[in-house]
């Protein structure tokens, strides 16, 4: 089946396989779907005809690319690059069907006491370059045709798996074999052990009896072979055929690359049916030379997405440290507070250092609640719900908090707006962040923060807006605010609330905007469709609930 290897992106390093035709990209995607959000809902699909895949974009918002080409339609290749907003999507091509092995349908023959083959051919594995020196011009075209190809397979194949298959389906496809493995190390050097084990068919399968010697041979020397086990098979004494016994002709070649030596390939085919050339030979040669590449490629791939792992875990860990230090200091500071009070009977002192307490509990509970929305994807349990009663639960918990800085918080909610299809805990979530975010923004005695909603029947969307009067955020910021852990407030911010704002939304299929101006305010809106998504019962919020399982369209789809 075909596959799509994501390179760039917040999906980077993520395999898709395609098994459906049309198979949809983009937000809204059940079958690719892309955590990008300059990709549209629904950015492209794939189809297949007349045994090739094409994509075909969907009126999407900034186009497809295929090969820094923008397209409307286009049959794949091998190797493509698809390039979808900031996310670049690699084709990783179609596997064939040929019968795969397990580890146990090969044995190691480690004392010569199952099979006595003899080295017919060798090739030093640095005799690679003259492949094209066949004695037919066609055999050597389809050499380089051959190479070609494979640069093409699994120059962008980054799973080592995937890598593996493909390479065994470019042998298959070309080489008269009927058996064919790889034995393979960990890391350069390592011990070998069986992999990709392929048969041209299943009355081809069975165990492979392979000579430790040969393989020893190829590893010590890094020299490619062609050897049979009949030329010393005792049985021909009696001038039988070689049709009557399972008499292998066969190749097994180095898998290196400079000074790295990963395993070898091996394939062999039926004497009765064919036996291999030095052309063949110095074909394979080269193939495992472009294996040992691409392996080496792919190591360093996923060495280097490990590293960006590790420093982005390192980068979060330094991050929140700073928020935690400074909420355990304050914690500190309320518990010796109460202490006090209550050590010296000072009822308004033990009062004030509650006060503080419970306020950092509530950034504790805030800053867990963001980091277990912002770890993991997952799909929103919507239900028919008030988001009246939401944004009004909202200001009631915060009323205090802007009480304290004689903040004024106001709502302006439609009493017309109905009851929309939201996962209430993430929405709410959502609105607690925005809140806060603007009463750490404005000014003691001067600070204003309306919440407003309202419907779009027109567009059956739901308009929730949070603004403020505070110092605003400078032009070249706004891109920024969305990143993780990027904050303006110094040690008092964990960077995280913002990122999970627009993960949530997005999550419901939604979008968040943001305008501001220095020193006049910054208003957040999100919008929130209500069509085209299944909703679970509403809960008595809109009339009669269904039952727990099942489900229903909102309204009807346009």
């Amino acid at each position: 089946m075909p596959t799509l290897f994501v390179l760039q992106g917040p999906d980077k390093g993520h395999t898709f396989e395609v098994n459906n035709t049309p198979t949809l990209i983009g937000r809204n995607a059940q079958d690719v779907p892309l955590a990008d959000s300059t990709i549209s809902r629904k950015h492209a699909e794939l189809t297949k005809a007349n045994n090739a895949w094409y994509i075909r974009d969907l009126n999407s918002a900034n186009g497809i690319y295929v090969n820094g080409v923008k397209i409307e339609y286009l049959a794949l290749k091998l190797g493509d690059q698809v390039r979808c907003g900031s996310t670049l999507l690699v084709f990783g091509g179609v596997r064939t069907s040929t019968v795969q092995g397990m580890d146990h349908n090969l044995e190691i023959d480690e004392n010569g006491n199952m099979v006595e083959s003899t080295i017919m051919t060798k090739l030093p594995s640095s005799e690679d370059s003259i492949i094209m020196a066949g004695p037919e011009t066609s055999d050597a075209v389809n050499n380089l045709r051959v190479l070609y190809e494979l640069s093409n397979a699994i120059g962008s194949i980054f799973d080592r798996d995937q890598l593996l298959d493909e390479i065994m389906n470019m042998i298959f496809e070309n080489f008269p074999v009927d058996r064919g493995f790889m034995m393979l190390g960990d890391a350069p050097g390592a011990k070998l052990d069986p992999v990709a084990v392929r048969f041209r068919s299943a009355k081809d399968s069975g165990k492979i009896t392979v000579s430790r010697t040969i393989v020893n041979e190829v590893m010590q020397k890094q020299e490619a072979i062609i050897c049979t086990n009949a030329t010393r098979d005792p049985r021909f004494a009696k001038g039988d055929s070689v049709h009557d016994y399972s008499i292998h002709s066969a190749l097994c070649v180095p898998v290196s690359v400079r000074d790295k030596h990963f395993g070898v390939i091996y394939i062999d085919t039926m004497v009765a049916n064919n036996t291999y050339t030095s052309d063949q030979l110095r074909l394979l040669n080269a193939i495992g030379a472009q294996t040992a590449m691409a392996l080496e490629h792919a190591r360093l791939y996923a060495v280097g997405i490990k590293s960006e792992r590790l420093a982005a875990a390192g980068e979060t860990v330094a991050y929140l440290s700073h928020g935690i230090k400074n909420i355990l200091q304050s914690l500190q500071s309320a518990a010796d507070l109460v202490e006090i009070g209550l050590n010296r009977n000072k009822i308004d002192t033990a009062k004030k250092g509650w006060t503080i307490l419970h306020r950092n509990m509530t950034r504790i509970q805030n800053l867990v609640l963001n980091m277990l929305a912002f770890s993991k994807v997952r799909e929103p349990n919507r239900s028919m719900t008030q988001i009246n009663s939401i944004l009004t639960e909202c200001i009631e918990l915060l009323t205090t908090q802007a009480d304290e800085k004689k903040i004024a918080l106001v709502a302006d909610l439609d009493n017309q707006m109905p009851a929309v299809p939201i996962d209430a805990d993430g929405v709410q979530q959502v609105i607690l962040n925005l809140i806060l975010n603007a009463l750490g923004a404005v000014d003691e005695n001067r600070g204003i923060i309306t919440v407003k909603a309202y419907f779009e029947e027109l567009d059956s969307e739901v308009y929730i807006t949070i603004s403020d009067n505070g110092t605003g955020i400078e032009a070249e910021q706004l891109e920024r605010i969305w990143t993780p852990f990027e904050s303006n407030k110094g040690h008092g911010g964990t960077g995280i609330g913002l990122a999970v704002v627009k993960k949530i939304i997005e999550e419901h299929k939604g979008r968040v905007k943001v305008t501001s101006e220095l020193d006049v305010g910054t208003t957040f809106t999100l919008i929130l469709p209500t069509v085209d998504v299944y909703v679970t019962g509403s809960g008595g919020t809109a009339g009669p609930g269904l039952h727990s399982q099942e489900k229903e369209w909102l309204f009807p789809r346009r």
